[in-house]
């Protein structure tokens, strides 16, 4: 065989792969037969799965889930880079709606493992907590969500970071067992077991520590000349307990009549979470069953492009190669018939992304009816109704500095005359 029909085999052998698919695995999970010899057990309906959580310790550590970032691209001062936004086909109504959901479905997962203290959604990570979930939205269609998860505690200390991925079937849709049910639950579920697998592996005094430091920090915020002197931090951002104030410390009791009305106030706020769920739930169901054909053509046609581009490129890159390696008739014959093959390639390439637009326009339209409507709160404080407007971070930021001003008038209270 000549060099020059090797080469061109070896070329269109590897455009070939390209198409290549592999096979699934038919064989059943079932392992074991008959009546069990320890009892009747339990079940679980078929194609169903759920982890085991064993929490043996007595600590249980108070879990503040911050509204996720929408993940949306900004420009170099920060601000939302719509030309990106646009290109990269997202829709900022719905965006942040999956910002809040997210959060609302991860927090419910982390419930399911019973390893943990109180857990709260929260407008951001400012709140007072033992330890943070921070999610980000790095990719979401209604077909595909990849979430960025980075998990930390009160000292700053990151306990580790994944990303996670998960893709719903249009048969998911079909199956009548799973009305009711969240289509991307697997992908917060798969969240709550990391950070349950974090936290196991944490010692009683480190837990210990991490409450101490969050209790302390919070006392700080209040009264840094009372409680600065407990906490250090390193250099890497990190705070370390030096020593801790005693119990029956006046300033700390104090402080925790004011992080008594703190925490009510995010207790109230799990409310509007829950009913912001509840309200978007039809409409975003149906927005997510319908859209999911559309989000899969999408991919499908991105996948199509990449592929014919490659292919495209192969054959151009063989033209060149027979063409400049070859004198002989056969030879540029072959190296004009791969560069007809390559604008062939380009052509459906081009076409497919046409299709591609069309395809996002449909999807982005369905997507305009989505948006957040935050309510005003009224809160009681020693018998003072304080209204609180606009964002649930607005309003919360508004009710500290109300703190702040009750605190310090306790903190020096007038002197009789």
């Amino acid at each position: 065989m000549s060099s020059l029909n090797k080469k061109l085999i070896t070329v269109v052998a590897t455009a070939s792969l390209l198409f290549l698919g592999g096979c699934g695995s038919t064989q059943t999970k079932v392992s074991s037969v008959g009546p069990s010899m320890v009892g009747p057990g339990s079940g679980q309906p078929l194609g169903s799965s759920s982890n085991s959580y064993n929490y043996n310790s007595s600590i249980f550590m108070d879990v503040a889930v911050p509204i996720f970032d929408p993940g949306f691209p900004t420009e170099s001062d920060g601000s939302i880079d719509y030309d990106e936004i646009e290109e990269e086909g997202i829709w900022p109504q719905v965006r942040r709606l999956e910002a809040n959901r997210f959060a609302v479905a991860t927090k419910e997962a982390l419930g399911k493992t019973k390893s943990f203290g109180s857990i709260n959604v929260t407008p951001d990570a400012s709140a007072l907590a033992d330890v943070y979930v921070l999610g980000i939205i790095n990719y979401s269609d209604t077909e595909t969500v990849e979430i960025g998860v980075k998990v930390m505690d009160a000292k700053n200390t990151v306990w580790g970071e994944e990303e996670f991925e998960y893709r719903v079937s249009e048969g998911w849709y079909r199956d009548a067992m799973s009305r009711g049910e969240n289509p991307n639950g697997p992908v917060f579920d798969d969240i709550a077991k990391f950070v349950y697998g974090l936290l196991k592996e944490k010692s009683e005094a480190y837990k210990k520590e991490v409450q101490t430091i969050s209790d302390l920090r919070y006392a700080q915020m209040y009264s840094p000349e009372s409680f600065g002197q407990y906490l250090e931090q390193g250099r890497r951002g990190t705070i370390e307990l030096v020593s801790a104030p005693s119990e029956s410390d006046p300033m700390l009791r104090r402080v925790r009549a004011i992080q008594a009305k703190d925490e009510q106030f995010i207790d109230s706020l799990q409310e509007t979470y829950d009913s912001f769920w509840v309200t978007t739930e039809e409409a975003y169901r149906k927005y997510q069953k319908e859209t999911l054909p559309e989000a899969k053509k999408i991919r499908e046609l991105e996948a199509e492009r990449t592929t014919k581009q490659v292919t495209a490129g192969l054959f151009a890159v063989a033209s060149v190669l027979l063409g400049s390696n070859s004198s002989s008739t056969a030879g540029q014959v072959a190296a004009a018939g791969a560069g007809i093959a390559a604008i062939g390639s380009l052509s459906q390439a081009i076409q497919t992304n046409k299709e591609l637009h069309a395809q996002r326009d449909l999807f982005d339209e369905m997507g305009q009816n989505l948006d957040i409507q935050v309510a005003d709160q009224i809160v009681e404080i020693d018998n003072q109704r304080i209204e609180l407007q606009g964002t649930a971070s607005e309003q919360y930021y508004q009710l500290r500095a109300k703190l702040k001003d009750i605190y310090d008038m306790e903190a020096t209270p007038k002197t009789a005359l």
